[in-house]
């Protein structure tokens, strides 16, 4: 008895020893699979070149103020536009100059009715008011005019009519109509500009080719 449990275990034991053999010959071997590896390489910062330099440094704000005069204006260098708007006869009538220079930034003008001149006249008719007879109308003082910027001027019409050269404001008042206003610098190029004094309490409308008042 005891020899037949000695002959089974060696056999089971030689029947795994050749199992193990055979599947160490058989078994194919697993190359290594490659190792993805993936390299970072930190991009080089560029040098600052000097125009990045002194983008990265705050700029120093411009300066808004504007120029300051560098002498008298000469009158030949001032451009006058009359800016007025349509309005209401039986009343003052506000004459705004808009004022600046061609050549120089910036000048002082001595103003006076001397070195200016402004005239009314209703729209294909005669004269109805000037500086020339009214030159009260024209302060006199000196005034800073610009290239680039638009110095304004107002004066001030009665609206009324000059009689016989005088202007004693008492002169009758202009009717409502078309009116041409030319203005100028006296030895500069004269501007004009075209407006309408109309009834009052009608509305400010050019529907009239000859008369501004209202239908």
């Amino acid at each position: 008895m005891l020899g037949i449990v000695l002959l089974l275990v060696v056999g089971i034991s030689r029947f795994f020893l050749s199992g193990s053999d055979a599947a160490d010959d058989t078994a194919t071997p697993v190359a290594d699979e490659p190792t993805a590896t993936v390299t970072v390489t930190p991009t080089p910062s560029a040098k600052p070149s000097k125009e990045a330099g002194s983008a990265g440094k705050p700029k120093k704000p411009k300066s808004s103020a504007p120029p300051e005069p560098t002498g008298e204006c000469s009158p030949s260098d001032i451009v006058v536009e009359p800016a007025v708007t349509d309005g209401y006869s039986y009343d003052n009538v506000t004459i705004p100059l808009q004022l600046r220079t061609v050549k120089a930034s910036a000048c002082t003008w001595k103003l006076s009715a001397d070195a200016l001149q402004v005239r009314i006249s209703q729209k294909g008719g005669d004269l109805v008011w000037s500086t020339v007879d009214c030159p009260k109308a024209v302060p006199t003082k000196e005034i800073v005019v610009r290239r680039d910027a638009v110095t304004t001027l107002p004066l001030t019409w009665t609206g009324r009519r000059v009689v016989a050269g005088e202007c004693t404001g008492h002169g009758p008042w202009v009717k409502p109509n078309f009116f041409v206003i030319v203005a100028a610098a006296l030895g500069g190029e004269p501007a004009s500009a075209t407006f309408g004094l109309y009834k009052p309490g009608t509305a400010l409308s050019r529907t009239e080719p000859d008369s501004p008042v209202a239908r």
